[in-house]
């Protein structure tokens, strides 16, 4: 709480613990104003608490969370796409005697060969 307190002022905080008692090493922390919120994830997102290096980010409900992450996969998929799009080369008419070390061979001179 008095780490965060430094960025403004705290509507509620909260760290999740089991049936125990014990930390479950996540929290949340609710600021009254969103820049303090932001200040406090630009200045301890990656930082080290207590010996742990701590990720501070915005608080998603599920949903919301995981059209995120989908979103990012999707974006992912495009981007391996599109580099590799233009790299493949389709080679047609070959005689029935070239075989894939040989195509290989032909075309090595050309830049490396992830496959053939």
């Amino acid at each position: 709480y008095e780490v965060f307190s430094t960025f403004g002022k705290i509507n509620s905080h909260r760290v999740m613990v089991n049936e125990d008692g014990k930390s479950k090493g996540f929290g949340f922390v609710a600021f009254e104003e969103p820049e303090a919120a932001e200040k406090a994830c630009d200045e301890y997102n990656g930082k080290e608490l207590n010996g742990k290096v701590i990720y501070v980010g915005r608080a998603q409900k599920r949903g919301e969370r995981q059209a995120e992450l989908k979103k990012k996969f999707e974006m992912m998929k495009i981007e391996r796409m599109n580099r590799y799009q233009g790299v493949n080369l389709y080679i047609k008419n070959l005689d029935d005697s070239i075989d894939d070390e040989r195509l290989r061979k032909e075309f090595s001179n050309y830049g490396t060969i992830t496959s053939a």
